[in-house]
């Protein structure tokens, strides 16, 4: 059993502000002060100023935000870590729900999240940037985001599509000059108030890594969005639809997309096609129903204990974009319990440890099949 501290932040003002806090409060803790500030190697001056132009078209504000963070721990903004890793390795699940299949006729967003718990922020914020959409979601390295939802009811998740794409030498390369994941996801939030407006924010814009992006609204609409190394395909949902409920685990679903990749791993095969067992043709879904897949123990279920092996269950959550709130477990155990956080609410700044439970996987969940 591993104890690990969970925190929750709000955080208000103008992007540089907003970063001046996050430096503050970083100084603090010296662990996560050296992760922060180590500069990637082969990340010069030319890398920055290009990374700071990609910033600021398609990620306003974050780089003042960058130099607030810099400012308050005296180093140079070219040294803080989030520069090289989101200028271009989760394992992931998540549902959406529209409201012709859920119980109380809103729409849900359910997600699992497995990674690496050193590697993991484990830290809810709500962050409200002068001239931005107050949102609230789990961050990582700080400024991005992994997940979350905003006061006009825009939510987003994601997994990866493929084999995860990064600036790390044991990540797949990225094909193509852009956005990690967790910028793009941020960028919605503070940008965009429904799924179609996310839909043409995201058009052009430059994205590296290999994404299964889900957005649900709380009109109801609904869109899964695909990126392969540099291919881009969409499928949507709504009011009218056959289909009202969508799901994505860690390979392309989507033709256009799995022709190019048609190999995937057998855990992300075993839960998709679980999802769809669980799922398909159901009406009246709950929260408590998406609950209890969450925390489900892989094969029959979505929950993983594989944390040594980047394949652990850091955070579950079910987000209800029509009554703003999440509801969020850390760690992948009922005990952790499940809290409540409401986006018209306070977010109080606190700290509260939770434990996980690392386990071994049998080796053959990580071999490819054909799809």
């Amino acid at each position: 059993m591993i104890t690990i501290q969970t925190r929750t932040a709000q955080l208000s003002g103008t992007s540089y502000e907003i970063g001046f806090q996050l430096g503050k409060m970083t100084a603090n803790i010296p662990p996560l002060k050296a992760v922060h500030t180590s500069r990637m190697n082969g990340f010069n001056s030319v890398a920055v100023k290009a990374a700071t132009n990609l910033f600021n078209r398609w990620c306003p504000g974050l780089s003042d935000e960058l130099h607030g963070f810099a400012d308050a721990l005296g180093v140079h903004p070219e040294q803080v870590f989030y520069y090289g890793m989101t200028y271009l390795t989760p394992r992931c699940s998540q549902i959406a729900v529209l409201p012709e299949a859920s119980a109380n006729r809103k729409p849900l967003l359910a997600r699992s999240y497995e990674f690496d718990h050193k590697s993991e922020d484990f830290c809810l914020v709500k962050t409200a940037v002068t001239g931005k959409y107050t949102h609230m979601g789990t961050s990582v390295l700080h400024f991005g985001r992994d997940d979350g939802f905003n006061e006009h009811g825009l939510a987003v998740t994601m997994s990866s599509c493929g084999f995860p794409v990064g600036s790390m030498p044991y990540m797949r390369a990225p094909k193509l000059t852009g956005l990690q994941f967790w910028a793009v996801i941020r960028a919605l939030l503070e940008n965009c108030k429904n799924v179609p407006e996310a839909l043409d924010y995201l058009d052009d814009m430059p994205i590296a890594f290999n994404i299964n992006l889900m957005l649900l609204d709380r009109s109801g609409n609904a869109a899964l969005i695909e990126t392969l190394d540099g291919r881009y395909a969409v499928k949507r949902l709504d009011s009218q639809s056959q289909e009202q409920i969508l799901w994505a685990t860690n390979h392309a679903v989507l033709p256009q997309i799995s022709l190019h990749e048609p190999e995937a791993l057998v855990h992300s095969i075993r839960r998709y096609e679980w999802i769809a067992a669980q799922l398909t043709g159901a009406s009246s879904i709950t929260r408590g129903h998406l609950k209890e897949l969450l925390l489900s123990k892989y094969p029959d279920g979505l929950c993983c204990h594989y944390f040594e092996e980047y394949f652990g269950t850091t955070k579950s959550m079910v987000i209800s974009p029509a009554d703003g709130t999440i509801e969020l477990n850390w760690g992948g155990r009922l005990e952790n319990g499940w809290n409540s956080y409401d986006i018209n609410k306070t977010l109080d700044n606190r700290i509260y440890p939770i434990e996980i439970t690392p386990e071994k996987a049998n080796p053959a969940i990580y071999e490819y099949l054909p799809l």
